[in-house]
């Protein structure tokens, strides 16, 4: 009966944790970048885009996209100055990428307004006849903005 009583004890003592051992801590995930907010998709569209009606001589508007999460995509954000050059500005709260590589324009409540289909490498454009149809372009290829 000794043995066995001593096997309990050495067992008891070697497994039991230490006063002085820091206890079992689940390591955390890294803390994500500010750039993980976003796929690497829509990261692509984020900064100044120009927006106007198609045709020679139509009011162009300088608007942000934002990477910040809103209802219905990422936030949209343009000056006051946009309602000459877009219609229906003041639906306007978000935009995303939509399928196919088109860039949607969309309501507060997630409808979409404008969905923008891409014609080159820099240009995107909603349907309809020449002065009907709206033109979206990065603001760095173009120099002039409202």
């Amino acid at each position: 009966m000794r043995p066995i009583l001593l096997l309990a004890v050495l067992a008891t003592v070697s497994f039991a944790p230490s006063a002085h051992a820091a206890p079992f801590k689940p390591a955390k995930p890294p803390p994500k970048a500010a750039d993980d907010a976003l796929s690497s998709g829509p990261k692509a569209y984020v900064g100044a885009w120009s927006v106007g009606k198609d045709g020679e001589g139509a009011d162009v508007c300088t608007v942000r996209f934002n990477a910040a999460g809103v209802i219905g995509g990422f936030q949209l954000v343009a000056p006051k100055a946009c309602k000459d050059a877009v219609p229906r500005w003041d639906d306007l709260y978000a935009w995303r990428v939509g399928q196919n590589g088109d860039i949607v324009m969309a309501d507060a409540t997630r409808r979409s307004v404008y969905v923008f289909h891409k014609l080159d490498d820099d240009v995107w454009a909603t349907e309809g006849s020449d002065w009907e149809r709206l033109l979206l372009q990065k603001a760095t290829k173009v120099g002039v903005g409202k």
